[in-house]
């Protein structure tokens, strides 16, 4: 069976730009959607927590590259309006990024926390305040080692990595998380275990990662509902190459990949206790 990761085109060149202007019009020319698509599925999981919870909820995102998910849940924006933004004229300055952010209104009961292989991007998502700390760490080689600020997370969110990152990010992921409680002087009581929520394409299979939620006693659901468009495929042999792996899988894709977009599942993973 060809390698998942070798179907999809490479974007690597977009990630590590000093601005998300290239990555935002790539995406836009792809017709990119799933950031749009996942924003009220996160947003519903947020307000649970803040009515148990009497303090700001911690929202680590994995994959977080130029801070996408934190412009459009924190400063509740759209794609359409930072394309508008970032693409529309003369690519903006740092310094009208800054007050174009600034006059957002920002929701200051949520903090994010950031995690991506990419300096550059991390580096825009924190000099525009997009999140609270951002993290250079590849989860598949790296143990997560979480600052001493951030001793509860209460939210994990991944929009697009997963495949990308394995079941050896999770197992890393854990430890981390168990490892900075175990170091933290917050009081159980104020401590929770994290709800994870992601999205991943229907050609990546998720037993491996199914089988580490299992070890750490999680329960890992893929939610019943429709899959989810994340963009179009960016050539026919992309195209070709995915509907292969997923007819090798025994996926039928006549209502979803073959009308020439990728398509996610939603998934919610819960502690079982």
């Amino acid at each position: 069976m060809m390698n998942e990761l070798k179907v999809k085109k490479d974007f690597t060149d977009i990630y590590t730009q000093d601005s998300p202007c290239r990555y935002l019009k790539e995406m836009e020319r792809l017709k990119y959607s799933i950031s749009d698509s996942t924003k009220p599925l996160y947003n519903s999981i947020i307000e649970q927590l803040e009515e148990t919870l009497s303090r700001p909820i911690n929202i680590l995102d994995l994959g977080s590259s130029y801070g996408i998910n934190s412009a459009l849940i924190k400063y509740d924006l759209t794609m359409s309006e930072l394309n508008d933004f970032f693409l529309k004229g003369t690519e903006p300055t740092k310094k009208e990024t800054k007050q174009f952010y600034k006059k957002c209104t920002s929701n200051d009961n949520m903090n994010f926390y950031q995690i991506d292989i990419s300096d550059e991007a991390l580096k825009f998502s924190e000099e525009m305040n997009l999140c609270e700390k951002a993290m250079n760490v590849d989860l598949e080689t790296e143990k997560l080692d979480l600052p001493e600020s951030v001793s509860n997370i209460d939210l994990i969110i991944a929009t697009g990595c997963i495949g990308y990152i394995g079941y050896k990010a999770f197992s890393n992921i854990f430890e981390g998380i168990k490892n900075s409680q175990s170091n933290s002087t917050e009081s159980e009581i104020e401590r929770t275990s994290p709800i994870f929520a992601f999205t991943v394409l229907r050609m990546f299979d998720m037993g491996d990662i199914q089988e580490i939620f299992k070890r750490y006693d999680y329960s890992l659901v893929k939610m019943d509902q429709e899959p989810i468009s994340q963009r179009n495929f960016s050539t026919p042999e992309e195209k070709m190459k995915t509907c292969s792996l997923l007819h090798g899988m025994g996926i039928d894709t006549k209502k979803y990949e073959d009308n020439g977009k990728f398509y996610a599942d939603y998934y919610i993973a819960k502690p079982k206790n």
